[in-house]
Parts: C-alpha cells; structure tokens; sequence
C-alpha cells in the first residue's frame, strides 16, 4: 500500500543554483495522514447535491502542512488546460478568511478572486447573489476557506454574523464547504451549535518519533538531489531534528531545506549531526520556533 508521494528533486548534475532553488520550492510530500484527509476531501468533492451538504473542518497548529495539503488538494483538480474550451470552469475555490469576521468582506474577497469588480458600497445580499450566479456558472462544487482561526478576531457579534453567512452561503449554493485553521478556528465552529455539528473535525497534530515520522524524513531526503546519503532516519538524526522543530512538518522541512544547501555550499553534498550543533545551526540563522519571540542581545 502507497502511503507517501513524492516530487523528485532535479538531478545532482545540474548547476549548484539550480539545485538550490529546486530546494527552495515548497514540495508535497503525502504522508499518509496527509493521503488521508486528501482522499477525505475527494469523497467529499464528489458528494451529490443535497439540501444540508456535509462539511469539513481541517485542524491543526500553525506551520503544520494543512495550506500545503489543500493547495495539493486544488491541483489535483484543476480543470485541463484547453485552448479550445470556451467554458471556464472552477471546481474548487481556495481562498484566506478574511482578517476578521465580517460577511461583506468575505462576498468581496471570493469575488475579487474570481475577477468580479466590486462596488464600494455594495449591500452583502447583492454580493452574496452574484456569487452564487458565478459560482454555479463556473460549475464550482467546494468552497475551502483556510486560515479559518482568523473569525475569532472579532466580537461576538461579528462571528455569529460571520458563521451565520457561511452556513447561508453553503445552503444556498449546495456545496461542501471546507475550513482549516488552528484549534481556534474549531472553537470558532463550535461556538454556533448550528454550525458546528455540519463540520466533522479532522485532526493534524504535532509528530512525535514514530514510523511515520521516519517515513517523512526518508521522502524528504530523495528530494534533496544531494550526491551522498545522509541517514536522516537514523534514531539520532530523527529525534535531534524532531526536537529542534518542535515536531511543526512546516519547521521540519524548512530545517531539512537549510541543512541541505549548506551541504551544497560547502561541498559535502550530505547532511551530518555536525550540523545541527548550537553553533552550526546559529550560523545558518536557525532558532527553534518557541524562541523566536525571545528578545536577547
């Protein structure tokens, strides 16, 4: 059974500048979480039409792969690109919640990325309509709003309009709509009764050292485009990287990606435990996420 997918990195025979950013790209890695709620997402997308669809809600810490996943997610369905067809169709809109919980600013921000102009005064119901005729138009069939955590920014009152609008919208149109955020963003769901049993949770949390940890590292390394092995599953290597990234798949790799053109740079085409010593690592600019926020001189 096939629990992880992978991008592979350019070869190693190409210039080391091209190596690099091929490194720097943000590549998918489908660990079987991931594969998971991906394959969750698919049934969902081809749900049939019914008065009350069924809804899902992505959780995890910040940092933690859910924007990756659904950016994945909407690749995988992107309509095919032929000149000859004069229907555009979008099967899935992505977009951010807006910055606080308002219900014209969420009609403005799904019709700004659908190209619509927007009046500067036009009423919510007016824009609610036209995205309904849009949507329907270009055949859409799931709606995900991601960083779903920013609807606690504002009062009460604001979110209950905010969740009420979502849950108006998805009747409207008939669609399953997805939401991802940090546990806030559940919290938000479950302060409307109403709303919060339409959205089944689904859970990403932080990695602990385990099979599927070492699975992820092991895929991570093959992307690499490095000329020597660097172990990176090795028990050492694994629990170092794991505590140095605070078990966060965001800080993990950008960590992995670091290490990786450092090697490069200096020609050791591996990564080693040497450096992910204090002073190696201070000297790529890597602090460990919770200390970030620390002021020191």
């Amino acid at each position: 059974m096939k629990t992880t997918e992978t991008v592979s990195a350019a070869p190693s025979t190409i210039d080391s500048g091209e190596r690099i950013r091929a490194i720097q790209q943000r590549v998918w890695i489908g660990y079987s979480r991931a594969l998971r709620i991906r394959d969750q997402l698919d049934r969902l997308l081809e749900h049939p039409r019914v008065h009350r669809m069924p809804n899902l809600a992505i959780i995890g810490e910040t940092n933690n792969g859910k924007t990756t996943l659904l950016q994945n997610f909407v690749r995988k369905h992107l309509p095919p690109d032929d000149p000859n067809n004069d229907h555009t169709t979008m099967p899935i809109l992505l977009i951010d919640t807006p910055p606080e919980p308002d219900e014209a600013r969420l009609y403005r921000k799904i019709l700004e990325r659908l190209f619509a102009t927007v009046g500067r005064r036009e009423p919510a119901d007016s824009m609610l309509s036209r995205v309904q005729v849009i949507l329907r138009h270009l055949e859409t069939r799931m709606i995900i709003l991601d960083e779903f955590n920013n609807a606690v920014a504002g009062t009460p009152i604001k979110q209950r309009r905010f969740l009420n609008a979502i849950r108006l919208m998805g009747n409207a149109l008939q669609l399953p709509i997805v939401v991802a955020g940090t546990p806030e963003a559940l919290a938000a769901l479950q302060s409307d009764p109403q709303l919060a049993n339409r959205f089944e949770p689904v859970f990403l949390p932080k990695w602990t050292l385990d099979a599927e940890y070492a699975r992820l590292l092991m895929s991570a390394e093959k992307v690499l485009g490095l000329n020597h092995t660097s172990g990176l599953i090795q028990p050492a290597f694994a629990q170092r990287l794991l505590d140095l990234s605070e078990g966060s798949l965001g800080e993990t790799m950008e960590l992995i990606r670091r290490l990786a053109i450092n090697a490069i740079h200096t020609g050791k085409e591996r990564i080693t435990l040497d450096m992910l010593k204090p002073d190696a690592l201070a000297a790529l600019g890597w602090t460990a996420p919770s200390r970030r926020t620390t002021y020191s001189v």
